[in-house]
């Protein structure tokens, strides 16, 4: 589904990305790990092109998107970004919020788009709240609103950056368990970012660890744990006095 070669980024004379190669099939749960300044935000944002990269090539689903020609506003019609603060619009009630990027790139005629919000907001436990404005809205909620946005144009991959980081330790162990049921239900390609190791190893079929703009290991949960290429890696996935 991506497949990404050599890949580097840089912000005027700072490298961030240091030559990344790295892909992932359909329907598989990745998770990209690593401490701050490590990279992984920017990371996911190449994969559709909001940070271009300096150098590298980036495929989805067959298709060269770092390619000039490619028409890449069209690619991410078949992509869903989801967002560390949401990035709702305050002055729009839900379902407008949920309506608006479908019915203005034309994707849909208003009544289908608001058919299909509805239905997702029945999915996460928010029909109610379809008029209310995001100030209204628990954070947990206003998460599960910003992905239902994702969902109602049937994006083929979710890019989800650090979605959970500014909710509370009980709300982050729910939502954790309802992502885990939307792939179950929905059986699309997941990227998820996140600097938390639970959350890595309870989410992820593979997770990608990385350091100063580097990958150190991307391998399954179990792998990383017991067998580490590194000791960076053997701290930062485990118990250091087990790993070492």
């Amino acid at each position: 589904m991506i497949t990404v070669k050599n890949l580097h980024k840089s912000f005027g004379k700072i490298e961030v990305l240091k030559g990344i190669d790295y892909h992932v099939e359909k329907g598989e749960k990745i998770v990209i790990i690593g401490p701050s300044g490590s990279g992984k935000s920017t990371f996911l944002r190449c994969m559709n092109l909001l940070e271009q990269p300096t150098d590298g090539e980036i495929w989805f689903d067959g298709k060269k998107i770092t390619d000039p020609k490619t028409n890449i506003n069209k690619v991410r019609e078949h992509m869903g970004m989801v967002f560390q603060n949401f990035n709702l619009f305050n002055n729009l009630t839900i379902i407008d919020n949920i309506t608006l990027a479908p019915t203005k790139l034309k994707l849909m005629g208003r009544d289908e788009a608001r058919q299909k919000a509805e239905a997702l907001l029945k999915r996460v436990n928010l029909l109610e709240k379809a008029e209310a404005f995001p100030s209204q809205l628990s954070g947990g909620q206003r998460q599960r609103v910003a992905l239902g946005r994702a969902m109602v144009r049937n994006p083929a991959v979710f890019l989800l950056d650090e979605p959970l980081s500014n909710l509370d330790a009980k709300l982050r162990a729910t939502m954790r368990t309802e992502i885990a049921k939307l792939h179950q239900r929905l059986d699309i390609t997941f990227v998820y970012v996140t600097h938390d190791q639970t959350e890595a190893m309870t989410m992820g079929d593979r997770i990608v660890v990385m350091k100063e703009g580097v990958v150190q290991q991307f391998d399954t949960p179990q792998v990383l744990y017991d067998t580490p290429d590194n000791l960076f890696v053997a701290g930062f996935m485990g118990s250091p006095q087990m790993n070492f």
